[in-house]
């Protein structure tokens, strides 16, 4: 990807922004689009970027748009937004996590407007963002990935091309299902460890030092031990998201995934009693006796 293809971004959230940035220092020319936020939105325009109100008002300046934002119900939105104007055909990344089946029928939607698309959801965290250490799954043709290797390397470490489009929101969900039920069983565990009596200090030690040991199941047990709820800075409403948009993946290829369907109802409980914005290591208080 030349340096000279003009990029768009839009999501400037907590993981978007530091993309842009990093977009940006490496001397792309970048197009934003507005946010309720202004304080991402004037960071960037500081660092040389446009800043458009709409996603049809970008898309005659764009040769790709990136997308970061949460659901797919945005990402149909302004993939409509940008389709609904007339302008060169253009590649669309979404870094969201978001819908197989939906990012399939937006390729369609977009190859019949001579576009492209390719889906390349994120692992690490909100620094991982800001240091451009980010970790990509991309799905997309041959050719869409080796054109936006160059511009994805602004903003990774670890760069997969794992398939064609969808593949990689399949193994962001598969990933996340995964991640979110064991947060869950981690909870409930440690429920039952301090209902009759036992040690969670002591739990944590015995658990940490064989086969249970991980970085997930340590910022999982930090919230337990000295009420540290940071280490995984990722929201219960957007668990509860990502398990739905699993488990439907799970219904449409026919597996009974029970343990996630139960992972599932356990967010849904806490998002439900107002603690969607705590993050997942809050299980860790939220579940009791």
């Amino acid at each position: 990807m030349s340096k000279n293809e003009r990029v768009g971004f839009i999501g400037l959230g907590a993981m978007g922004v530091g993309m842009a940035a990093n977009v940006a220092k490496a001397g792309y020319p970048l197009s934003i689009m507005g946010h309720s936020r202004r304080e991402p939105v004037e960071r960037l325009m500081a660092m040389g970027a446009t800043e458009f109100k709409s996603a049809a008002d970008m898309r005659g300046h764009v040769d790709v748009v990136i997308l970061c934002v949460t659901t797919s119900d945005v990402v149909e939105d302004i993939v409509h937004g940008l389709l609904s104007v007339d302008g060169d055909p253009f590649l669309l990344i979404d870094c969201g996590t978001s819908k197989p089946e939906s990012t399939l029928a937006l390729g369609k939607a977009l190859e019949a407007k001579g576009c492209s698309m390719m889906d390349v959801p994120l692992g690490r965290s909100a620094a991982a963002a800001e240091a451009g250490t980010l970790n990509m799954m991309a799905g997309g043709s041959e050719a869409d990935f080796e054109r936006a290797t160059p511009l994805l390397e602004t903003m990774s470490e670890n760069l997969f091309h794992v398939g064609g489009l969808g593949i990689g929101h399949r193994i962001k969900l598969i990933n996340n299902g995964y991640s979110m039920a064991v947060a869950c069983l981690t909870a409930e565990a440690m429920a039952v460890a301090r209902a009759g009596g036992v040690d969670i200090g002591r739990v944590n030690d015995v658990m940490a030092a064989g086969p249970n040991r991980s970085d997930f199941f340590g910022w999982m047990m930090e919230a337990a031990t000295s009420g540290d709820e940071s280490k995984l800075e990722f929201a219960l409403k957007n668990g509860y998201k990502d398990m739905g948009y699993f488990n439907s993946m799970a219904e449409a290829v026919g597996v009974d995934a029970t343990l996630p369907a139960a992972a599932e109802k356990r967010l849904k409980a806490a998002v439900d009693d107002g603690h969607g914005e705590s993050t997942i290591p809050a299980l860790m208080r939220l579940i009791q006796k």
